[in-house]
């Protein structure tokens, strides 16, 4: 389909420019995802990498796992996951050939090139070497910019064995954001087009989609209390675009990116968006 077809190409060519930039700026090193601050995490370390941790706990009785993460960036995840128990092996898939290729050097870096691959390619057509092999499938971050949530369980849900589990963190809609006009409406739309977002759906809808494939829900949490939101340099940064605006407005990739993280910002403090952490297992009888 075009559109779909338009939107892969626009995620592929956000994160080609893109991710040089968010390793340099970003405080994660090669985790290009958010902080989140919860209980018991110490340091920032411990925070961009609270979530991949919390997977870790899923994995804690399953000898040998095998985890497939889809939209792997330049494999932050894997890498912490790999480092930290050494039976594991994973598997990365991301649109990227610049993210495939920067991920191959860190992980020959970290000497986990014999258990971790990343490669390019599409996550709603997943390798097919890869098929019923997972014990984990993870999105951290990447789900929403796919272009078609149905797509993606179905592919999901192929890559897990029976009573695997599928971990998605991203952002979804709230009640009100499903229901948001004017205003509000519009800092939505900024942030879709800023961030390059396909699939912005409620719990509800993830839910009825991913059981279509399969998959029933085992958790949800709400993470974005634990979120850095508003600080001093998000408030500078909205500042300044609110002067930008209008005949000023910012145009350009990254014009249209801190547009989009703004417009996040705004979402997440306003209700219209929730950072979840949802966990669903693949029912034995799925196909």
């Amino acid at each position: 389909m075009p559109e779909e077809t338009d939107q892969l190409d626009h995620v592929r060519e956000f994160y080609d420019r893109n991710t040089s930039r968010f390793e340099r700026l970003g405080q994660g090193g090669a985790s290009i995802h958010r902080a989140v601050w919860g209980p018991a995490v110490r340091d920032r370390d411990e925070a961009f990498h609270h979530v991949e941790d919390r997977l870790l706990t899923l994995l804690a009785r399953t000898p040998d796992p095998v985890v497939v993460d889809l939209g792997c960036g330049v494999g932050g995840s894997l890498l912490h996951l790999a480092g930290r128990r050494p039976d594991l092996r994973g598997e990365g898939v991301t649109l990227s050939p610049a993210q495939a290729a920067r991920a191959g050097e860190l992980l020959a870096d970290a000497g986990l090139g014999d258990r971790v691959r990343c490669r390019e390619g599409d996550f709603l057509d997943p390798p097919a070497d890869l098929d019923g092999t997972a014990d984990l499938v993870l999105s951290i971050e990447a789900f929403l910019h796919g272009p078609d949530p149905a797509g993606y369980f179905r592919a999901a849900a192929r890559l897990l064995r029976p009573g695997g589990r599928l971990a998605i963190c991203d952002d979804v809609l709230t009640d009100a954001g499903a229901a948001a006009t004017g205003a509000a409406a519009q800092r939505l739309a900024d942030f879709r087009e800023g961030w390059r977002v396909g699939s912005l759906v409620t719990v509800a809808e993830l839910v009825r989609l991913a059981g279509d494939a399969g998959l029933a829900l085992t958790s949800d949490d709400d993470l974005t209390p634990y979120l850095e939101l508003r600080r001093p340099r998000d408030r500078a940064i909205s500042a300044a675009l609110s002067i930008a605006r209008g005949p000023l407005r910012l145009r350009g990739e990254y014009g249209r990116m801190l547009v989009g993280g703004d417009a996040l910002q705004h979402c997440l403090t306003g209700g219209l968006l929730d950072y979840r952490l949802l966990v669903l297992t693949r029912s034995d009888d799925a196909s």
